[in-house]
């Protein structure tokens, strides 16, 4: 059996051996062609997240907690209101399907962990964010023009809700002048965070990925945001939970892969035996690439050219990337 140092030092060859950022193509298509009922049926099962999050933390707390932990007073009404635009988007995505004649998906039983109003808020950070690089994703494969039209209205108002989010924690609104889509599989793979159970008759047959953490120096990032974060140049590490990543040999190189709207960005790892986890830095974007910063979603995969759902390992994992 090889020793951990053996390990480490044959992997950290390897690592140094590619440059970071040194293979940035373009994502390629990475999913089957979908018919607009089912993207549909994909959307309102997003909403249906939404909506179950929003309703459940208006009732879970009041607004003087909200006060109490340091909100203005205006929050809760906004956050009502946002809760009332993601029941809107059922109840419109429902009627949709139905004239379609498509049985449209039931909600699922979700468990979001929340104990507080300032953890609530924070959680949202992530939901919010998986909402509008979930719409970007999907807009771009709808066929109808009517449907493209909605929905592009609604991811507006999407968009709107992350902004007021980030700004009640003390994040920059709109970090980024560009947000990244994700693909079906990605956004799936991060609602499945917090979904006990979904409805068997629920028609979607998607594929979700092991859970991916992450945390920068000595403070967790994770999964459900917060003012910590990182910037370009910085270490970064990424834990799976529920299946160990194996690639072949122990130093079969594996990398991650920051998603951006010009493409993925891909910085090589280096293992880490005594918690099975992967380290990298943050990498610089190339010339002409989106900038990494705002709320980044990382993937780990085989590759360093391409993602596909075939050499995608895990995540995605949502960090936060301060500009510097």
């Amino acid at each position: 059996m090889k020793s951990s140092l053996t390990i480490a030092t044959c992997c950290a060859a390897i690592a140094g051996a590619v440059p970071f950022s040194s293979r940035h193509r373009s994502i390629l298509p990475r999913a089957p062609q979908y018919t607009d009922p089912q993207l549909l049926n994909n959307i309102l099962s997003l909403e249906h997240f939404q909506d179950a999050f929003y309703r459940q933390g208006v009732a879970n707390f009041t607004q003087a907690q909200f006060a109490e932990a340091g909100f203005n007073s205006d929050f809760y009404l906004n956050l009502t209101d946002i809760a009332s635009h993601e029941h809107t988007h059922v109840t419109s995505l429902t009627t949709s399907l139905l004239q379609l004649n498509v049985t449209p998906v039931a909600e699922c039983s979700y468990y979001f962990n929340v104990t507080s109003p300032q953890g609530f808020v924070q959680a949202a950070t992530l939901i919010e964010s998986v909402s509008v690089s979930s719409y970007i994703g999907l807009l771009a494969k709808l066929h109808g023009a009517a449907y493209q039209t909605l929905f592009s209205s609604v991811l507006a108002v999407e968009a709107r809700h992350s902004s007021f989010i980030r700004a009640s924690l003390g994040l920059q609104p709109f970090a980024t002048p560009f947000d990244t889509p994700l693909d079906l599989d990605e956004a799936y793979t991060l609602t499945q965070l917090y979904t006990l159970s979904c409805p068997q008759e629920n028609p979607l047959a998607l594929k979700n990925f092991p859970t991916l953490s992450s945390s920068f120096s000595n403070h967790a990032v994770g999964s459900l945001g917060s003012k910590d974060g990182g910037m370009i140049g910085e270490e970064v590490l990424f834990i799976t939970y529920g299946k160990d990543i194996k690639v072949g040999s122990d130093c079969e190189p594996i990398y991650a892969a920051f998603l951006t709207i010009t493409g993925p960005v891909f910085s090589p790892t280096i293992r880490v035996p005594e918690n099975g986890g992967f380290k990298t830095t943050v990498p610089a974007p190339p010339k002409g690439y989106a900038p990494i910063n705002g709320f980044v979603h990382v993937v780990l995969s085989s590759s360093n050219t391409t993602l596909t759902d075939d050499n995608i390992l895990a995540g995605p994992a949502s960090i936060e990337i301060w500009p510097k």
